[in-house]
This record gives C-alpha cells, sequence and structure tokens, in this order.
C-alpha cells in the first residue's frame, strides 16, 4: 500500500514538471513573439524595397537616412542640340529631403503582432520623397554652363533675300544655338522637383528658332519674281546711241502694291519709250539743209521723217520684260526716215528748186544727176507744187513723157 502511493506521488511530480515546463515554454515563446513584435514596430520586414532601396530590418530613421543619401545622389543630366551632356547634381541645388511621414505610416501599417504573418513577405513601396532645394540656384548655375554662356551663343536669324550683280538669291537662316531660357529654367525646375534624371534641350524645343527659312514659299516666290521681272536684257539704238535696259535699271523700275507684289512700274516704261520717242521723231518739224548753192535754209514744210508709234513700242517693250527677253529692240513707228542720225535725210535724196527748175540727186552725198525739171502749176492752187518742204516720193515711174492739155486740133 505504502509503495503504490509514492508510485502515484512520482507520476503526479512527473505531470507538474511537464506542465511547468510548457508553461515556461509558452511563456518564453509570448515574450520572444511580444519582443520580436516590438522590433517590427520600429524596423521594417525582410524584403521591404522603399524608393528602389532594401529597407530590410532598418528603422524609419535609418530609412529617412538612406533616402537623403539618395537624394544627394541626385543627377540632372541636360543633353544639347549638339549632343553634349552636362550633368548638375543634387547638392549644387541644394536637395534635401522634406521628411512627410509617409515612411513612419509604412511601418505603422506593417502590423507588427501578425508579424509572424508578415515578416518573410516584405513589399515594395514608392513614397513621395519630398524635396526642397534653393530654387534661386537653377539660373546661375544654368548660366554658368558652356551651352549658356554668352561668348557661345549663336541667335539665329531669318532666311533673307539679298541682291547681287547676278540677281536676286537667299541667304540661307542661321539656327544658331540660342536658348530661351525661362524655358531652360522651368523644365530644370521641374525637373529637380520631379526627380527626373534627363532632359533633352532639343526634345523640350527649348532652342529659340528662326521664323523664314530658306525654303519658305513666300521667300522663294518673291526671288524668283523679282529674277525673272529683272531678267531682261534689251539694247534699243535710237539716232546713233545705243540705250540699254539691264538688271540694275529694271531693279530701279520695281515697285509693290499692297499686299507686297512686285511688278514693273508701267509709267516708267512709257517714259522710257516716251524719251526715246522725242528724240528720234522727226516727221512734221523743221530741220536745216544746206542747198545745192551751199545757202542753209530753215524747211518748215515738212510731211517726211520718223514717227514713233508710242503705244506700240510701249507694248512690245512690255511684253519683252515680262518674258525676259535678251536682245536688240527696235521702236515701232508709224513711218520710217532714211538716215538714222540726226540728219535723217540720209546720204540718198532728191533735191528740187522750183526757182530754178532743176532737179539734184545725191548718192553717198554726192551729186550723180542734175537734170530740168517741170514742177506744178504755179496758177492753180490744188497743183502748185508745195515750197520749203521735206518730203517723201509719192510715185515713181520710168519712160514717162508729159503731155500738156489737149487741144482742139487734137494736138497737145
Amino acid at each position: 500500500m505504502a509503495g503504490k502511493t509514492k508510485k502515484k506521488r512520482k507520476s503526479l511530480w512527473r505531470i507538474a514538471i511537464g506542465v511547468s515546463v510548457i508553461l515556461i515554454l509558452l511563456l518564453a515563446v509570448t515574450v520572444a513573439y511580444i519582443w520580436r513584435a516590438g522590433y517590427f514596430a520600429n524596423h521594417f520586414y525582410k524584403a521591404t524595397w522603399i524608393n528602389g532601396i532594401d529597407c530590410s530590418y532598418l528603422t524609419t530613421g535609418q530609412v529617412k537616412g538612406l533616402l537623403q543619401e539618395k537624394v544627394n545622389e541626385y543627377q540632372l543630366t541636360i543633353t544639347t542640340q549638339e549632343g553634349e551632356e552636362y550633368v548638375v547634381t543634387g547638392p549644387q541645388f541644394h536637395l534635401t529631403y522634406v521628411d512627410d511621414n509617409r515612411v513612419d505610416e509604412l511601418i505603422h501599417d506593417q502590423e507588427p503582432l501578425k508579424w509572424i504573418q508578415k515578416a518573410f513577405k516584405g513589399g515594395k513601396y514608392e513614397v513621395s520623397a519630398n524635396t526642397t532645394y534653393e530654387e534661386s540656384s537653377v539660373g546661375p548655375i544654368l548660366k554658368s554652363l558652356p551651352f549658356m554662356k554668352e561668348e557661345n551663343i549663336v541667335v539665329p536669324q531669318d532666311a533673307y533675300m539679298q541682291e547681287t550683280d547676278q540677281g536676286y538669291s537667299i541667304v540661307p537662316e542661321v539656327v544658331g544655338n540660342a536658348l530661351d531660357e525661362e524655358k531652360v529654367i522651368g523644365l530644370v525646375n521641374e525637373a529637380v522637383s520631379n526627380g527626373v534624371e534627363s532632359i533633352s534641350l532639343v526634345e523640350s524645343e527649348c532652342y529659340l528658332k528662326p521664323s523664314v527659312y530658306q525654303d519658305n514659299e513666300a521667300l522663294v516666290n518673291e526671288v524668283n519674281t523679282l529674277n525673272t521681272l529683272t531678267s531682261a536684257n534689251l539694247t534699243y539704238n535710237v539716232c546713233d546711241e545705243v540705250t540699254t535696259i539691264d538688271r540694275n535699271l529694271l531693279k530701279s523700275w520695281l515697285i509693290q502694291d499692297e499686299q507686297g507684289n512686285y511688278s514693273i512700274d508701267q509709267s516708267r516704261i512709257d517714259a522710257f519709250i516716251n524719251e526715246l520717242a522725242d528724240k528720234r521723231d522727226s516727221y512734221g518739224g523743221t530741220r536745216k539743209f544746206t542747198t545745192h548753192a551751199g545757202n542753209e535754209i530753215t524747211l518748215k514744210t515738212n510731211k517726211y521723217g520718223w514717227k514713233v508709234n508710242r503705244e506700240d513700242s510701249i507694248a512690245e517693250l512690255t511684253a519683252a520684260i515680262n518674258e525676259g527677253h535678251q536682245g536688240e529692240m527696235e521702236l515701232v513707228y508709224s513711218q520710217k526716215a532714211q538716215g538714222t542720225g540726226a540728219n535723217d535725210l540720209g546720204s540718198v535724196y532728191v533735191e528740187i528748186s522750183i526757182k530754178n527748175q532743176t532737179m539734184w540727186c545725191y548718192k553717198d552725198g554726192k551729186v550723180i544727176v542734175e537734170t530740168p525739171v517741170v514742177t506744178g502749176t504755179e496758177t492753180d492752187p490744188e497743183r502748185a507744187t508745195p515750197r520749203n518742204g521735206c518730203w517723201t516720193i509719192y510715185r515713181k515711174k520710168t519712160e514717162y513723157t508729159m503731155k500738156g492739155p489737149l487741144q482742139e486740133n487734137g494736138e497737145y
């Protein structure tokens, strides 16, 4: 009986010890779990990434420090139209991380009491990583770079028309490399604020551009029009004097209308023809003449000489200019004379003296025929030969016998 009691006591003792061990183990596990939960209340789980940074087992303070380091590592690469790259760093902008408590919110959202479920899951997060920088530093920094230094800047220039001895031509535009400073500064401010690491000044259209290029349709048309209007080269020989209409003269005749369209001033063409005609016209005017006897007389009545058809001459010159004609031109005449110089009688003419009833025929300035003549009646005004003048020969006939009035006896 005593032996059974003793065995029973040993069994109870073992049970008590076992329960105690279990309780101790449970207590230890609980303490460890709570301790770990407390750890993850201040530390991120394994495989937690924030803004590309591995934050495994790091405190919020350590994470914020890494975010600041990352801000310090920020670099902005600026590419120019020449393909050159310039790098500006965060410290140059005095770039600083601004704590907005987002990191604290992330660790609070971890639910540390559930660490056993989440400890190995981790996660990737992006926080706003607010930053601040000295905006006033952007301008001076940019202006210190070669592509914005004044001595390196070529200002764009428009293509334009130039006048040369050969005509009109287009001077091509100068593209240049000048930048819209305000736009570049604004672009860099935006990039730094948003953490953008590279910008292209070309893609962002920061360069100033010419407003007129060499293929500009209006410019090309203007040059072609002017070259056409001034391409004619014409010569007139009037009174043994040569007058030329060339590009230089035609350029002085150019005018523009209200729409900017070019044309040749018609009044200048009219004036040119009228000036030549005034020099050439001799029909109906008086002229000096040295008679066979050597006396100089004034011929007052004249139905001989040059007479320019001014209207047709103007029309022909206008057409020749518009067509860019090259070569000699001649005035249009209603009547022509023999000579081309000041003495338009030329070297072949007939002189008749009514007083002496004699005719002299000249060729090359020499008398080749001298003969008596019969001139018109003196008593019939309608048949009287005009006096003191110069006329063209109305009619010529050879083998002609002159006869007087027919008499009653049948004889002339």
